[in-house]
């Protein structure tokens, strides 16, 4: 399956190639790629529309990320 990431520090954005949908996999993805401050992040994922949210500690949205298969 295929993840957009997108973060909304500097508008960055990046395409990902996964086979397994978990928080271990989406939060190694963004710490590699995405140059987030806080390490402490969160993940919430909608399956019926292939979307989801990213937090931070604070619940403060940081990005989003899209399925596609």
């Amino acid at each position: 399956m295929n993840v957009n990431f997108n973060l909304l520090k500097n508008k960055h954005s990046w395409n990902s190639t996964i086979h397994q949908l978990n928080s271990d996999v989406l939060t190694r993805h963004v710490l590699m790629k995405g140059n987030v401050d806080n390490v402490d992040i969160n993940f919430s994922y909608c399956e019926k529309t292939g979307k989801g949210d990213i937090t931070n500690s604070d619940n403060k949205l940081i990005g989003n990320f899209t399925i596609s298969y």
